[in-house]
């Protein structure tokens, strides 16, 4: 396998040292017997993948060479946030720009049944048999490969676990004589359907634009919010001062916040210091195990994010500063089930022990932190024998 680095940084005018690539992701081609051609592949991993020991929920985004870049970072800003979990980012590229219209309905020439099959045998394996990938499966496409997503939605339920459509088209029908809206409240309605987040999002200049596509839009609007038995949470949007393809940045957005919705992933930040609270008991395993029975598989507080009350880390710096010894050690101790390989967090640990006099367990852990520092961050070894040596 070939892996070519896909994004490296400009050069500063006044640049006096070395570049160095900053790179946010990888591409290479996979052969597919099912669709007699190499795919070309795009892939962003989770921050400090290496390190960790955790698998995580994948992101599929169809028209790759668009939209990759952008879910990427939106998806990484979230995390980073607390506002969803971590993920693999995979991105299907087209090739030949015309390749898109594969991914469109059978009516209109489209063969969605293959890439179907596509991802069933061949995609979802390959994902699943090279990175550390979850169950869990989000499905994006933008305009004609809104069809593919369409397709898997309806016809194979059960092989994503949510969908984001972007400049959806309610307009379009998938075959003669069969309105879409209707179609979809048959399918989501029906006993075995699963409760999955839909988003289906349109610019607004779409609907001013094209009289046909406002009054499907309406329509289906009407239609949702009057059905009773749909099993989906299903949402459509209208991006105000937006353009049919520009809306992907805010639909995105919106779309990952329709799965990963603020009244469960709430700012974990806390304004104030409470000395009698357990941090680390009651706000952060209980809220994260919760999150876990919720969306089917593992989530953890993000280890360092953006901001000292948003992540695992920062809420220990916080707890030093004004909180107790215990909520701090507390914290760091299950921040080490999270995350065993984190050097910060042993290294935090051999300093508590170190202060309480308890040599043994502080060279133990100081130990582990530099063997772990050499193994996933060799340029901060010698801060961390610098620490090592003054124990």
């Amino acid at each position: 396998m070939k892996t070519l680095f896909f994004l490296v940084c400009t050069f500063l005018c006044a640049q006096t040292e070395p570049s160095t690539p900053l790179v946010i992701g990888k591409k290479y081609t996979i052969s597919s017997s099912v669709l007699g051609e190499n795919k070309e592949i795009y892939i962003s991993l989770p921050h400090k993948y290496d390190e960790r020991v955790h698998s995580y929920p994948i992101i599929f985004v169809l028209e790759a060479e668009f939209l990759f870049n952008s879910a990427s970072n939106i998806a990484h800003f979230m995390a980073a946030r607390s506002k969803m979990p971590q993920s693999i980012i995979v991105g299907l590229a087209n090739g030949e720009y015309k390749k898109r219209n594969e991914l469109t309905f059978r009516k209109w020439n489209g063969i969605p049944e293959k890439y179907i099959e596509f991802f069933n045998k061949e995609l979802i394996p390959h994902i699943e048999s090279n990175y550390r990938a979850n169950k869990h499966r989000t499905l994006v496409g933008l305009s004609p490969t809104t069809g593919f997503v369409i397709e898997a939605m309806l016809d194979h339920p059960k092989m994503f676990n949510a969908y984001i459509l972007l400049s959806a088209h309610f307009e379009w029908q998938r075959s003669k004589n069969n309105v879409f809206v209707d179609e979809l409240i048959a399918k989501t309605s029906e006993k075995n359907y699963p409760n999955v987040p839909i988003y289906f999002s349109r610019a607004d200049s779409d609907l001013n634009d094209m009289k046909e596509v406002k009054r499907s839009f309406e329509e289906a609007s009407e239609k949702i919010k009057k059905a009773k038995n749909i099993k989906a949470n299903i949402v459509i949007d209208v991006l105000k001062d937006e353009e049919h393809y520009l809306m992907a940045l805010a639909g995105l957005r919106n779309g990952f916040k329709h799965i990963y919705p603020n009244h469960l992933w709430r700012n974990p930040g806390i304004f104030g210091w409470d000395k009698a609270y357990d941090y680390a008991g009651m706000y952060y395993k209980s809220y994260y195990d919760n999150l876990s029975k919720q969306y089917g598989f593992d989530i953890y507080p993000v280890e360092d994010g953006h901001a000292y009350g948003f992540h695992l880390t920062g809420m220990i710096h916080n707890a030093k500063r004004w909180g107790t010894e215990k909520q701090t050690v507390d914290l760091i101790h299950l921040g080490l089930t999270y995350y065993p390989n984190s050097a910060h967090l042993n290294m935090l640990l051999a300093e508590y022990y170190a202060k309480k006099n308890k040599l043994t367990e502080a060279k133990e852990y100081a130990e582990k932190a530099v063997e772990l520092v050499k193994l996933f961050n060799p340029s901060q070894l010698n801060t961390y024998l610098e620490k090592q040596n003054a124990f």
